[in-house]
């Protein structure tokens, strides 16, 4: 993890509000003057601003958004958002592009994928058979149907399939591949979900084979890293609401709400450490995330500060 993850809640705050601060159209010479005094009283002052005025860079630097809007730029803005996405990919650090050199043609890649979804999007797929695919928030996928196969690529995010019949002759295998992981379904339904580290499988239905020869079952998920499947663990039906535009929390740790709730919203998204462990029940709305923070707070003793409209925290009431 970059370094600065590392700085303390309270000083990511002071620099939020200093942000917001100067980015009032009348700010006056005495708050610039205090901020800086605050800026230089501490190197972690420093660290704490540069990481808020790269969040906000990431979000305002590329037309349309960040972003999704690189390749379908007009022409002549393409060229400045591809730099700028580049730019974004070699400074890294919180909620930006973290990548490693050799992931770089990846994130490209899933620029330029035939089926895309921005930032709080699902989407059906359009397959050519009796299949369902849906693509969740910030997904991206290609299709390669030919006649040995049928194959999806994921390249960025989350997909759900309900695997059908093939009606050409012979059938063909219904594969997902994600990261050189080849995902054979065997009559399932599952989803595939790219994490920060490896592809994680979970099997609601059926069965779906791993490389070449092994099974995961149904109620059953695993984390692939380097094509290596790991320990199977428990999978949740739960984990499927986001193809309905639901986040359902069963006893979910609130920064494990936050964390998936900030999939679906541009931004930084978090919780004063104090609060982390706290428990949510219920189903909340992933088309309108502001409106599942507002039942958050009425769920729980905290509240919800919405320092900018792109840095919101969630401190105790």
């Amino acid at each position: 993890m970059p370094e600065s993850n590392a700085l303390a809640f309270d000083v990511l705050e002071q620099a939020a509000e200093w942000f917001a601060t100067l980015s009032a159209p009348d700010v006056k010479l005495a708050e610039r003057q205090a901020w800086q005094r605050w800026l230089d009283a501490a190197p972690e002052h420093r660290e704490a601003w540069r990481r808020v005025e790269h969040i906000h860079t990431q979000l305002h630097a590329l037309p349309g958004g960040p972003l999704r809007a690189a390749l379908s730029a007009a022409p002549r803005n393409r060229r400045r958002a591809l730099k700028t996405l580049l730019l974004l990919c070699a400074v890294g650090g919180m909620g930006a592009l973290v990548v490693r050199r050799e992931e770089q043609g990846g994130y490209l890649a899933a620029l330029g994928a035939q089926h895309r979804t921005a930032v709080g999007a699902v989407a059906l797929l359009p397959l050519p058979d009796r299949t369902q695919a849906w693509l969740n928030t910030d997904s991206a996928a290609d299709l390669a149907y030919d006649d040995s196969q049928r194959l999806i690529v994921l390249r960025r995010g989350e997909i759900l399939l309900h695997s059908g019949a093939d009606s050409h002759a012979p059938a063909r295998p219904l594969v997902v591949e994600a990261r050189g992981a080849r995902l054979r379904a065997l009559g399932t339904r599952f989803s595939v979900r790219m994490m920060e580290q490896g592809t994680r499988l979970a099997v609601y239905d059926g069965a779906v084979e791993v490389g070449a020869g092994a099974v995961v079952p149904a109620g059953a998920q695993v984390d692939i890293v380097d094509g290596k499947a790991g320990a199977m663990t428990p999978a949740s039906e739960d984990s499927t609401a986001w193809s309905h535009k639901l986040l359902i929390a069963t006893q979910m740790r609130l920064d494990d709400f936050l964390g998936e709730l900030s999939r679906y919203r541009h931004g930084h998204l978090s919780c004063d450490p104090s609060l982390a462990d706290l428990r949510l029940v219920g189903s909340y709305p992933l088309g309108d995330t502001d409106q599942a923070l507002d039942m958050l707070q009425a769920a729980l003793p905290v509240r919800i500060k919405r320092t900018l409209s792109w840095w919101v925290t969630v401190t105790p009431r």
